[in-house]
């Protein structure tokens, strides 16, 4: 962490008027006070807003490393018994460029300020937790490895238009696990994004029988540049649901739908891009 020793230091004085300075102060960006930092220790003394810039989170037997480009920080204490405690200690620091959780399972503090650009996620995470990472809404590149639970008593995952909703200025969109429910298809075509898809991925679709192909095409047409990577793939059945021979044959079928919709997309994509080169 960034500390200064701010015994004996002389107020700073400025050319400008109070109410001036006080309205660059009230819109800093991350970026703009880390430049502040270094001009002059007068600008800590004021925020005392430690900056991390990118906070990776790793399993317990990872190394750590605590630096304000980059800090390294293990889920769980070395004898995993508990939560790793330093994690806490971050709750008021300045989250900024990138958040990446790799560990099997982690329990984040609630960060006050995160403006995470890149955020990714390697397994399971609680909806509240994903709230606090995104609601900056300056996320421009998401990628989504498990699952986001609302209930992990009844087994609620969060729906696609929720994730998405979260994230409107993701330009790098990859999600698994994204769940489709009844209200899905209506829900993402009323969205208001900020701006256009330059990837859009989203592996094992479960609640595929409310997934409608029509509304996403339309959706990520709507969203997307016309040369927007596109990819989808379906969740296989569980086995406990059904026979061996079913499930064989349930899951050879899922392979082609999953290549047609995203064909299907792709199509419509291309189609766009012709019709807009001839206006």
């Amino acid at each position: 962490m960034l500390v200064f020793d701010t015994d004996g230091m002389v107020p700073q004085r400025f050319p400008f008027k109070d109410t001036i300075m006080d309205y660059v102060f009230k819109n800093l960006k991350p970026e703009h006070l880390i430049k502040l930092y270094k001009c002059s220790k007068y600008f800590y003394a004021k925020f005392r807003r430690n900056i991390i810039r990118h906070l990776e989170i790793v399993d317990y037997d990872e190394a750590e490393t605590l630096d304000p480009t980059r800090s390294v920080v293990t889920a769980w204490n070395p004898d995993f018994t508990a939560w790793n405690p330093v994690l806490s200690t971050f709750k008021d620091c300045w989250i900024t460029d990138s958040f990446i959780a790799r560990a099997s399972c982690i329990c984040l503090p609630e960060f006050n300020h995160c403006n995470i650009k890149r955020l990714e996620l390697s397994n399971f995470i609680r909806w509240k937790e994903y709230v606090t990472l995104t609601k900056s809404g300056t996320v421009e590149e998401l990628k989504i490895l498990g699952r986001v639970f609302i209930s992990f008593v009844d087994d609620i995952s969060a729906s696609v238009e929720q994730l998405l909703g979260q994230v409107p200025n993701a330009k790098s969109i990859e999600i698994s696990f994204a769940d489709f429910t009844e209200t899905s298809g209506a829900s993402l075509l009323s969205m208001k994004r900020e701006t256009k898809f330059s990837r859009f991925v989203l592996n094992n679709i479960m609640g595929m029988e409310f997934l409608n192909i029509e509304m996403l095409t339309e959706f990520v047409v709507k969203n997307a540049e016309s040369d927007c990577h596109v990819h989808l793939t379906f969740e296989p059945f569980p086995q406990n649901l059904i026979t061996d021979e079913e499930m064989w044959f349930a899951n050879f079928l899922l392979g082609p739908m999953a290549e047609d919709y995203t064909k299907r997309i792709k199509s419509a994509l291309e189609a766009k891009k012709n019709d807009d080169r001839m206006i």
